[in-house]
């Protein structure tokens, strides 16, 4: 019987919220809120992500936790006492600091930006139509993972905007069908959600760009995988 993993919390009294079928598994100051599940029948679907995600976010809502991302899974109970054991001091920390602390986000799609005919024109004059093809894919997703300058000047900008309402930050960048999608993470404490809305909502979207808030949800982009 193999095992999902939900997340790592402390242990204590009250335990976390479950729901039907899940549990926990105890060992060395910590526990992992675990379900026994067929691999068989773990194949991702919509609902299954969305009740996966449901679980964890209301665990999160009472105490610090460390989310795991749906389809985590150990082969047996023994492995995720081992698991404990050989991450005992790593997840404690990460406990500590996620401790009383929630994630927002904010989303911006940039527009793509259009090439300069002649640049384009003259490029094309160079290679094969099929070559031609390859370096436009190249183009669009070599950098996918890397900020532009001007993406990661406004990211300086919003992260200024919101400065003293977060501790800790993450970025991203991912290509998307009608230009690059900026994704900016921030660790923010559960009591200044309000502030951080307060505070974001002065945020002005540059030309063309489009705004998309969210949180509070659990700190998934300030974790690493368990693995």
């Amino acid at each position: 019987m193999s095992y999902l993993l939900y997340c790592i919390v402390e242990p204590g009294p009250d335990g976390p919220p479950l729901e039907p079928g899940m549990g926990v598994v105890a060992a060395h100051g910590l526990a992992a809120v675990v379900a026994p599940v067929e691999e068989t029948s773990l194949a991702p679907s919509v609902s299954s992500v969305l009740a996966f995600e449901k679980a964890v976010e209301a665990i999160h809502a009472g105490r610090a936790v460390i989310p795991l991302r749906y389809g985590c899974l150990m082969e047996s109970e023994p492995a995720i006492l081992r698991l404990l054991e050989d991450r005992q001091e790593e997840y404690a920390a990460l406990l500590d600091r996620l401790g009383g602390m929630t994630e927002m986000g904010i989303r911006v799609l940039c527009p793509a930006r259009p090439a300069s005919p002649a640049a384009s024109k003259f490029a094309a004059s160079k290679l094969s139509p099929g070559a031609a093809y390859l370096a436009s894919l190249r183009k669009r997703y070599g950098s996918a993972n890397s900020l532009a300058p001007e993406e990661a000047q406004l990211a300086d900008r919003i992260a200024g905007l919101l400065c003293g309402c977060y501790r800790e930050q993450r970025r991203e960048i991912s290509p998307a069908d009608q230009g690059r999608l900026l994704s900016l993470y921030f660790l923010t404490p559960k009591t200044g959600v309000k502030h951080f809305r307060n505070q974001a909502r002065k945020i002005c979207a540059p030309d063309g760009a489009k705004l998309l808030f969210s949180g509070p949800w659990p700190p998934y982009n300030f974790v690493a995988s368990p693995g």
